[in-house]
Protein backbone atom coordinates (compact mmCIF):
# COMPACT_ATOMS: atom_id res chain seq x y z
CA UNK A 1 0.00 0.00 0.00
CA UNK A 2 1.35 3.26 -0.91
CA UNK A 3 2.31 5.81 2.03
CA UNK A 4 0.48 8.98 2.35
CA UNK A 5 2.20 11.98 0.88
CA UNK A 6 3.97 13.94 3.22
CA UNK A 7 4.56 17.60 3.70
CA UNK A 8 7.55 17.54 1.76
CA UNK A 9 6.22 15.89 -1.29
CA UNK A 10 3.36 18.36 -1.01
CA UNK A 11 5.94 21.11 -0.79
CA UNK A 12 7.97 20.02 -3.77
CA UNK A 13 4.89 19.49 -6.09
CA UNK A 14 4.10 22.66 -5.38
CA UNK A 15 7.50 24.43 -6.13
CA UNK A 16 7.20 22.28 -9.60
CA UNK A 17 4.21 23.18 -10.32
CA UNK A 18 4.35 26.96 -9.81
CA UNK A 19 7.44 26.11 -12.71
CA UNK A 20 7.65 27.33 -15.89
CA UNK A 21 10.50 25.02 -16.65
CA UNK A 22 11.62 21.66 -15.30
CA UNK A 23 13.81 21.77 -12.20
CA UNK A 24 16.39 20.20 -10.30
CA UNK A 25 16.27 18.09 -7.23
CA UNK A 26 18.34 21.28 -5.67
CA UNK A 27 16.95 23.53 -7.64
CA UNK A 28 13.86 22.47 -5.41
CA UNK A 29 15.80 22.31 -2.56
CA UNK A 30 16.92 25.60 -2.76
CA UNK A 31 13.15 26.71 -2.60
CA UNK A 32 12.21 25.00 0.12
CA UNK A 33 15.17 25.81 2.72
CA UNK A 34 13.06 28.20 4.02
CA UNK A 35 10.47 26.01 4.73
CA UNK A 36 12.73 24.09 6.86
CA UNK A 37 13.91 21.03 4.20
CA UNK A 38 18.00 21.56 4.46
CA UNK A 39 18.63 17.94 3.35
CA UNK A 40 19.42 16.37 -0.55
CA UNK A 41 18.07 13.28 -0.06
CA UNK A 42 14.50 14.07 2.02
CA UNK A 43 13.89 16.13 -1.54
CA UNK A 44 15.07 13.18 -3.29
CA UNK A 45 12.74 10.85 -1.75
CA UNK A 46 9.81 12.85 -2.28
CA UNK A 47 10.73 13.41 -6.04
CA UNK A 48 10.57 10.13 -6.26
CA UNK A 49 7.01 8.58 -4.43
CA UNK A 50 5.53 11.92 -6.98
CA UNK A 51 7.03 10.46 -9.78
CA UNK A 52 6.16 6.81 -8.87
CA UNK A 53 2.32 8.12 -8.10
CA UNK A 54 2.12 10.27 -11.80
CA UNK A 55 2.27 13.44 -10.01
CA UNK A 56 5.55 14.74 -11.95
CA UNK A 57 8.21 13.43 -14.82
CA UNK A 58 11.20 13.32 -14.40
CA UNK A 59 13.60 14.39 -18.02
CA UNK A 60 16.55 12.10 -18.09
CA UNK A 61 18.27 13.93 -20.58
CA UNK A 62 18.15 17.28 -18.35
CA UNK A 63 18.20 15.57 -14.77
CA UNK A 64 15.03 17.56 -13.96
CA UNK A 65 11.30 17.59 -12.88
CA UNK A 66 8.47 18.78 -13.50
CA UNK A 67 4.88 18.78 -13.23
CA UNK A 68 2.42 16.44 -14.64
CA UNK A 69 -0.45 18.16 -16.73
CA UNK A 70 -3.06 15.22 -15.93
CA UNK A 71 -3.76 14.34 -19.48
CA UNK A 72 -3.60 10.36 -20.02
CA UNK A 73 -0.49 8.89 -20.02
CA UNK A 74 -1.69 5.35 -20.91
CA UNK A 75 -1.62 5.80 -24.65
CA UNK A 76 2.24 6.97 -24.22
CA UNK A 77 3.63 10.33 -24.27
CA UNK A 78 6.33 12.59 -26.00
CA UNK A 79 8.29 15.29 -23.60
CA UNK A 80 9.08 18.15 -26.07
CA UNK A 81 11.67 20.39 -24.57
CA UNK A 82 12.56 23.62 -26.03
CA UNK A 83 16.48 23.87 -26.10
CA UNK A 84 15.94 28.14 -25.70
CA UNK A 85 13.14 28.54 -23.36
CA UNK A 86 13.77 24.89 -21.82
CA UNK A 87 9.67 24.74 -21.31
CA UNK A 88 8.25 21.27 -21.90
CA UNK A 89 4.87 20.29 -23.48
CA UNK A 90 3.37 16.70 -22.97
CA UNK A 91 2.29 15.74 -26.31
CA UNK A 92 -0.21 12.35 -26.77
CA UNK A 93 2.37 9.72 -27.67
CA UNK A 94 -0.92 7.33 -29.24
CA UNK A 95 0.18 4.11 -30.43
CA UNK A 96 3.77 4.85 -29.76
CA UNK A 97 4.03 2.16 -27.06
CA UNK A 98 2.18 -0.51 -29.18
CA UNK A 99 5.29 0.24 -31.64
CA UNK A 100 7.95 0.11 -28.55
CA UNK A 101 6.48 -3.53 -27.82
CA UNK A 102 6.40 -4.50 -31.01
CA UNK A 103 10.16 -3.98 -31.78
CA UNK A 104 10.95 -5.32 -28.23
CA UNK A 105 9.33 -8.66 -29.02
CA UNK A 106 10.12 -9.00 -32.30
CA UNK A 107 13.94 -8.55 -30.37
CA UNK A 108 13.21 -10.66 -27.91
CA UNK A 109 14.06 -7.51 -25.62
CA UNK A 110 11.64 -6.80 -22.05
CA UNK A 111 11.21 -3.22 -21.62
CA UNK A 112 10.68 -2.23 -18.18
CA UNK A 113 10.73 1.76 -18.76
CA UNK A 114 10.38 4.31 -21.49
CA UNK A 115 11.12 7.96 -21.71
CA UNK A 116 10.83 10.11 -24.80
CA UNK A 117 12.20 13.18 -25.44
CA UNK A 118 12.65 15.57 -28.13
CA UNK A 119 14.41 18.34 -28.40
CA UNK A 120 13.96 21.57 -30.44
CA UNK A 121 12.39 25.18 -30.70
CA UNK A 122 9.06 25.55 -29.43
CA UNK A 123 6.07 27.62 -31.27
CA UNK A 124 7.00 30.85 -29.22
CA UNK A 125 10.69 30.60 -29.55
CA UNK A 126 10.44 30.06 -33.07
CA UNK A 127 8.43 33.19 -33.31
CA UNK A 128 5.28 31.08 -34.50
CA UNK A 129 1.78 30.44 -32.86
CA UNK A 130 1.01 26.98 -31.94
CA UNK A 131 -1.64 25.70 -33.45
CA UNK A 132 -4.32 22.38 -32.74
CA UNK A 133 -3.99 19.79 -35.07
CA UNK A 134 -5.94 16.96 -35.80
CA UNK A 135 -7.24 17.30 -32.30
CA UNK A 136 -4.02 16.83 -30.57
CA UNK A 137 -3.09 19.47 -28.36
CA UNK A 138 0.60 19.81 -26.24
CA UNK A 139 0.22 20.99 -22.75
CA UNK A 140 2.81 21.49 -20.29
CA UNK A 141 4.38 23.97 -17.75
CA UNK A 142 3.17 27.90 -18.91
CA UNK A 143 1.66 26.38 -21.80
CA UNK A 144 -1.32 29.03 -21.45
CA UNK A 145 -3.95 27.14 -22.95
CA UNK A 146 -6.25 27.76 -20.02
CA UNK A 147 -6.58 24.34 -18.77
CA UNK A 148 -5.84 23.88 -14.78
CA UNK A 149 -2.21 22.05 -14.74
Amino acid sequence: MARPRSRTDDAVLEVLREATTPMSAYQVLDLLRPQGVQSPPVVYRALERLVKAGHIHRLEGLGAYFACCGQDHAKGTVFAVCTACHKVEEWSGEGIDALIASRASEAGFAVTARTIEVRGLCAHCRGETAAEEGGLHSHGPGCGCGHDH
